[in-house]
């Protein structure tokens, strides 16, 4: 009689080494989406990254809902992705720029 802790002398014919992966289409997705992480990314182009309004609210200082507000009332720069509303940070910088109020120069110091 076999107890829970017994092992059996000869493991089973189908059974694989542990250091080989595991055979099957999840596994040739996981070993090819573990190649693309591994490809180098091309340089000569710059990244094009979004935020969302929670991260751009952050970098202004001012609530994610006035945000959303001001983008749905076309006052601020923003890409609309289906029912996604994004923002690029560059623009943002330029936007802030653009609607600075004051005199130039702007250090108040006179």
């Amino acid at each position: 009689m076999r107890t829970l802790n017994t092992l059996p002398a000869n493991p089973a014919p189908n059974a694989r080494p542990q250091n080989q992966p595991p055979a099957g289409r999840w596994a040739r997705a996981r070993n090819a989406a573990a190649q693309l992480t591994r490809r180098a990314v091309h340089t000569d182009s710059p990244p094009f990254a979004l935020i969302d309004a929670k991260a751009a609210s952050t970098m202004l200082g001012v609530p994610h809902t006035w945000l959303l507000a001001q983008a749905r009332a076309q006052q601020i720069p923003h890409h609309r992705l289906g029912h996604y509303v994004r923002f690029n940070p560059d623009d943002l910088t330029r936007w802030l720029q653009e609607t600075r109020s004051g005199p130039p120069g702007g250090n108040g110091a006179g």
